[in-house]
C-alpha cells in the first residue's frame, strides 16, 4: 500500500509506515521547496523530513524503519476494518 496526502513532517511518514504502508509521497514538500529555493529547497525539504524521521524513530527507540509496527500508534477502535 502506498500512502500519499497529508504528509508534512517525519512524524506524518512514520505514522504511516505504523499503518502498513510500503512507502510514503511526500512530493507537496518537495513542490514547496522547489517553489521557494528551486533545487537547493527540493534538497532542504528532503534534508528535514529526514532528519525528523529520525529524530521520531530514535524517540520511538528504533534503530531502522523495519522495527516498525502498528504497536506504536493508537488506532480509534472504529478506524479498523472488522
Amino acid at each position: 500500500m502506498l500512502m500519499d496526502g497529508g504528509i508534512r513532517r517525519g512524524s506524518d511518514i512514520v505514522k504511516a509506515l505504523c499503518l502498513g504502508a510500503r512507502a510514503v509521497l511526500a512530493g507537496r514538500a518537495y513542490a514547496y521547496g522547489l517553489g521557494a529555493a528551486g533545487e537547493a529547497g527540493v534538497t532542504r525539504a528532503i534534508e528535514i523530513l529526514r532528519a525528523d524521521l529520525i529524530r521520531t524513530l530514535k524517540l520511538l527507540g528504533c534503530l531502522s524503519i523495519a522495527e516498525l509496527d502498528r504497536s506504536f500508534i493508537d488506532v480509534p477502535a472504529d478506524w479498523l476494518r472488522k
